[in-house]
């Protein structure tokens, strides 16, 4: 794979069969002005050709020209736990394996596992990457990587004992976002969810939190009992200041007063009619990883009735002790498979424009002017179609390569 790297003093006109700018109509035989690092005109080449003077013709031909693809979520920390933990029905033996297994893991071989992911990512066309880790190994990596992205420090605390220092000092890091996530709802005290909270509010960061993903974390907040409480007595963690909410866990982060616009739901597979009020009434978003709720066996989230309601959702894949192969093209696959009424466009403007937003990387995930250009250039491997329809059906489900990638 080729790239460019876009500079001051760059100016490009790039073309291809087919340009998805995403938030309108994709172009046959379109093309793209680049100039001062920055998209400054999309139109038809015909059209461009005749108006972008003095600018370096870079033809793709047979291609396809759209936004680089934003993972949401993953846990790159856990990419060496590949291929060691079988999918499971239960939730909580789940946790049990990946506990035990990353306890076998040497620093160096989570690294070098995760450099490797990061590689694909890079294969695969993302450009954006949300990272939660709990000792910042990848950090570095990331930093010094073409990327950008947060990378959440997750806390995993249900005693609620911990010392929020300041991260940007500690982590200094241009293209990604350093701040705290709490774990769930039910891994982490309630005091110290709403503390993480205000921490992220007072910067004008983002607050992430797994929410929702199993039975298991609604049995517990329904009845402070079950299968979460004992392994939390097991390992020593419990806490006997602990009254059990008895309501839904996004109930429960309400009541906490933790939800509002700048808060990010991962999974959210048990959501009532109520919670899903609650969601569009305060604006929080949600990143979905079915593929992750496949194979731990939790179920799909709804994610019709989260666009229905408005709610804004982007995609994720989760790390590799859920996942076989962390992609968000399979990721699209599966949503279109369980969601056949909604269509490719929506999915895909979930895997990069909303996922950028999300994220707070107002001017990416799409191609309109004055927008970064990070984009990826597709060459799919049957012949390319001139319908638009069959064109979107064999971006998600034909064999393809990123070809070619231009990023800031």
């Amino acid at each position: 794979m080729e790239n460019i790297q876009a500079q001051s003093y760059h100016h490009y006109l790039l073309r291809a069969k087919w340009v998805l700018p995403i938030l309108s109509s994709p172009i046959f035989d379109g093309a793209i002005e680049i100039k001062d690092k920055k998209i400054t005109k999309i139109g038809t080449y015909k059209e461009l050709s005749k108006e972008v003077i003095d600018a370096k013709l870079i033809d793709f031909e047979d291609a396809v020209i759209m936004p680089a693809l934003t993972n949401a979520h993953t846990h790159l920390e856990l990419s060496a736990l590949k291929y060691r933990i079988p999918p499971s029905g239960s939730f909580i033996l789940w946790v049990r394996n990946v506990i035990k297994m990353r306890e076998q893991l040497t620093p160096i071989e989570m690294k070098e596992a995760a450099k490797l992911t990061i590689e694909g990512f890079w294969k695969e066309g993302i450009g954006i990457i949300g990272d939660v880790g709990n000792i910042a190994i990848t950090l570095d990596l990331l930093c010094q990587s073409p990327f950008y992205g947060y990378f959440f420090q997750e806390v995993l605390n249900f005693q609620g004992v911990y010392n929020l220092k300041e991260l940007y000092i500690k982590y200094p890091c241009s293209n990604f976002k350093i701040t705290y996530s709490a774990h769930a709802p039910h891994t982490v005290a309630p005091l110290l969810i709403q503390a993480i909270k205000s921490y992220n509010k007072k910067r004008k960061r983002l607050f992430c939190i797994h929410c929702a993903e199993s039975s298991e974390e609604v049995e517990f907040l329904q009845t402070g009992k079950g299968q979460w409480s004992k392994l939390l007595k097991e390992r020593g963690i419990w806490n006997d200041s602990f009254i059990p909410p008895k309501v839904s866990p996004v109930k429960y982060l309400n009541s906490l007063g933790v939800l509002d616009e700048n808060t990010l739901l991962i999974h959210a597979v048990y959501v009532d009619e109520e919670d899903i009020k609650i969601l569009k009434e305060k604006n929080v978003k949600i990143c979905i990883c079915p593929k992750s709720n496949i194979f731990i066996g939790v179920g799909i989230p709804k994610l019709k009735k989260f666009l229905n309601a408005g709610i804004e959702v982007c995609i994720g894949t989760d790390s590799f002790a859920s996942n076989d192969h962390l992609s968000i093209w399979d990721e699209i696959k599966v949503l279109h498979s369980f969601f056949t009424d909604i269509s490719i466009e929506e999915l895909l403007k979930m895997a990069t424009y909303n996922g950028a937003h999300i994220l707070g990387f107002s001017n990416m995930g799409a191609i309109m002017p004055d927008y970064k250009p990070n984009l990826i250039i597709i060459e799919i491997k049957d012949k390319l179609s001139e319908n638009l329809k069959k064109i979107l059906e064999d971006l998600v489900y034909s064999e393809k390569e990123v070809i070619f990638r231009v990023y800031v």
